[in-house]
């Protein structure tokens, strides 16, 4: 979460146009690149919450890493296995509910759609191909819509894994440390 972080400050600095790569192909390249590797890393994440289940799937799993197929593993392995965003609403000093969040964040579909685009624009274009990519319309619109998809999905979210007696919660920006925070709840007996 803190490398995802680190990505998406790279992200938002081409989109503000604080940094560049010289030409606008290379500039939206190098965006669709650290925005597709912030999709490989939750879908990393989400593997990492059910791997003792997902290597049962896939024996060599430790050499994944296209989001597609570990998106599409994960899903026979742990149906919700996909980031729940939630948010904080306080209760009392020092408690809070956490509701889902209902829009706004990047769906397992979106997710896919993204990650498509995202390799389009990494590859250089068949100059005999239908499809026309956009760079401008991929660096203005495209990467800011997702961007704050992801920010959404990811800011407050609870992941639960196949042993539906845990769960986590993570916060990516505490307010003590401005650091991740990741707490593991358990089911317990009465």
């Amino acid at each position: 979460m803190e490398e995802i972080k680190k990505r998406t400050s790279v992200v938002t600095a081409f989109v503000r146009r604080e940094i560049n790569s010289k030409y606008l192909i290379t500039t939206a390249e190098s965006a669709a690149l650290q925005l597709r590797k912030i999709l490989e890393l939750i879908a990393l994440s989400s593997l990492v919450a059910n791997h003792e289940h997902y290597g049962k799937q896939r024996a060599n799993f430790r050499k994944d890493w296209n989001a597609k197929r570990i998106l599409d593993t994960l899903a026979k392995v742990n149906p919700k296995f996909y980031p729940v965003p939630t948010r904080q609403v306080p209760i009392s000093e020092g408690l809070y509910d956490t509701p889902s969040v209902k829009s706004g964040y990047l769906t397992k579909e979106e997710f896919i759609e993204l990650y498509d685009r995202c390799s389009m624009m990494l590859h250089s274009t068949n100059p005999f191909s239908e499809q026309d990519v956009d760079a401008s319309e991929f660096l203005t619109k495209v990467v800011p819509d997702s961007m704050d998809k992801i920010i959404v999905l990811l800011n407050h979210h609870h992941v639960f894994p196949v042993d539906e007696s845990r769960m986590y919660i993570v916060l990516m920006q505490a307010e003590s440390d401005g650091k991740v925070h990741v707490a593991e709840f358990a089911k317990i007996d009465r």
